[in-house]
């Protein structure tokens, strides 16, 4: 959290002198951090199961505590389908993680909010009126973690844009990224993935060493056997000239521009220390359409 978006949300939140709720506090972590860096003097925390004696006992979900302008939190993480495939309860609502509830609990009860959520949530276009600033938190920064997290900075008011970093790095504006992303063009050449008759290939996911995602020549995938399940490596049927090089210009132009901030974000670290990526489907799309 030491980076210059959250120094600008803790300095307008009065950060130390305002009291700090934790909902989803766990061992408190993210409590003590705040106070190493001088920033948390006063605080209450709750978990369903506390892991530290300063938590206090609640379920939060069920009675979200009240009178609180500042929020620092970890909310809980979980797919719905995840759940429903262990057992667990889900709460009735319209998410499709239980993270996303649990947020919309806190910025409906707190007026500054700073949340670390799956770095998914950027492309997810949920809860981004309020949203001032949103940090991609590179291996660099939070090194013990193998999920990829971003860290939501939530101000009183309706933002007209989102600023978005990479680490200690600023990328930009939410919207000009956006527009950046190549998309998939009404009447251009038929794409057609996952066929084993393919006229050109797609490593679609990094290997764990370096950026590695390409299009290439399919005699590549001469031997590798396509299933209509593939998200990784598959054959693309192009109606169309095939253009790999120039493809792959445009896909690696568009990740250094973005810092792979909107590109799919896969479990697990590479070799150079940065999060692996999947291209998806209508990534790779936009970028055969728009050359």
């Amino acid at each position: 959290m030491g980076n210059k978006p959250f120094a600008k949300w803790a300095k307008a939140a009065r950060l130390p002198g305002s009291e700090i709720l934790e909902p989803f506090a766990g061992s408190n972590s993210l409590i003590k951090m705040l106070a190493e860096m001088g920033l948390c003097r006063h605080f209450k925390s709750f978990d369903v199961a506390p892991a530290d004696s300063a938590v206090r006992r609640r379920d939060t979900l069920a009675r979200f505590p009240k009178g609180f302008d500042v929020c620092v939190t970890n909310p809980p993480w979980l797919a719905k389908n995840s759940a429903t495939g262990r057992g667990l309860p889900f709460p009735a609502c319209r998410y499709d993680d239980l993270y996303k509830y649990a947020l919309e609990k806190c910025l409906a009860n707190c007026t500054y909010v700073a949340a670390l959520v799956p770095e998914s949530f950027i492309t997810s276009g949920v809860f981004l009126e309020r949203l001032d600033s949103f940090v991609s938190i590179t291996a660099e920064i939070f090194g013990d973690t193998r999920q990829p997290v971003g860290l939501a900075l939530f101000g009183p008011d309706e933002t007209d844009d989102t600023e978005i970093w990479s680490g200690k790095k600023r990328v930009g504006l939410l919207s000009n990224l956006q527009a950046q992303r190549p998309q998939p063009q009404r009447g251009a050449v038929s794409v057609r993935f996952n066929d084993p008759d393919g006229n050109v290939g797609l490593f679609a996911l990094d290997n764990t060493i370096e950026p590695s995602i390409r299009f290439c020549n399919v005699k590549e995938l001469a031997d590798y056997d396509i299933r209509p399940s593939c998200r990784s490596i598959t054959k693309i049927m192009v109606d169309g000239k095939v253009k790999i090089a120039a493809w792959n210009k445009l896909l690696n132009e568009f990740r250094q521009s973005t810092h792979d901030v909107l590109m799919t974000s896969f479990k697990g670290i590479r070799k150079d220390g940065k999060y692996r990526r999947r291209c998806d489907w209508a990534l790779a799309r936009g970028i055969i359409h728009n050359v």
